[in-house]
């Protein structure tokens, strides 16, 4: 196995359009509660303007490229990038509801991959037990009857 670091901005690592990350049957559930949303959170809110901040590594197994969707499996940083892209769907929505169509769309358009076929898939695809929830949080769906319940709370946390 070749492992080939690249650094990315979080834009330049959403924005391929036909990627999709897979995370695989053997990976834990969702399961980040509120201390590491919140200093997550706080390392992001307290950046001085124009500085980045490193997330830490992602480790994605690849397949050969094709037509269509790609998916790259999602070994190592789950919950990190699963905890970004419901804070970018809740960003999104308030940029919508302040009148910021453009940011919300944008913002929108990297949580989603699309194939051959055009056809909006959510960008993260979690494993069998979680992803009905992750799809009701992105998609704005009715949250109080979500099973993980870190998964809500993440939602909730953010959207408060």
């Amino acid at each position: 196995m070749k492992i080939t670091p690249t650094t990315l901005s979080l834009q330049q690592f959403f924005a391929v359009g036909n990627e999709q990350f897979l995370i695989p049957a053997y990976q834990r559930r969702y399961a980040w509660g509120q201390r590491q949303q919140r200093e997550l959170f706080d390392d992001l809110r307290l950046l001085p303007p124009g500085d980045t901040h490193l997330l830490g590594t992602v480790l994605f197994l690849s397949d050969t490229h094709r037509p269509g969707i790609n998916q790259l499996e999602l070994v190592d940083g789950q919950q990190r990038v699963t905890t970004i892209t419901v804070l970018m769907q809740v960003l999104a929505r308030r940029f919508d509801r302040e009148g910021d169509a453009d940011t919300a769309q944008e913002l929108t358009k990297l949580l989603q991959c699309k194939g051959v076929d055009r056809k909006a898939q959510a960008k993260l695809q979690l494993g069998d037990l979680d992803h009905e929830d992750y799809l009701r949080v992105i998609e704005g769906g009715d949250t109080s009857e979500m099973e993980n319940e870190c998964l809500r709370s993440v939602h909730e946390h953010f959207t408060k």
